[in-house]
């Protein structure tokens, strides 16, 4: 189950992420730093599946168009 969603993240960020995907712009839109769906995608890997949506959903939550420039590496 973990490899299917890790495979699924893959192919958000190749293909349909506005910062990373083939239609990608030069602006970032992400204001996290890796990026959220790079942050669950290494949670999934290091805790499990539902270890990995938990803590991609907290990510998410945190964003909001006020919000600075963070570097928030996940910790292992």
């Amino acid at each position: 189950m973990k490899k299917f969603f890790v495979l699924l993240i893959n192919f958000y960020q190749n293909i349909i992420s506005p910062d990373q995907g083939i239609f990608s712009s030069r602006r970032k839109y992400c204001v996290f730093e890796p990026s959220c769906s790079q942050y669950a995608k290494e949670a999934i890997e290091y805790g499990g599946v539902f270890y990995g949506l938990k803590k991609g959903a907290s990510r998410i939550l945190k964003c909001h168009p006020w919000q600075k420039n963070i570097i928030d590496p996940f910790r292992q």
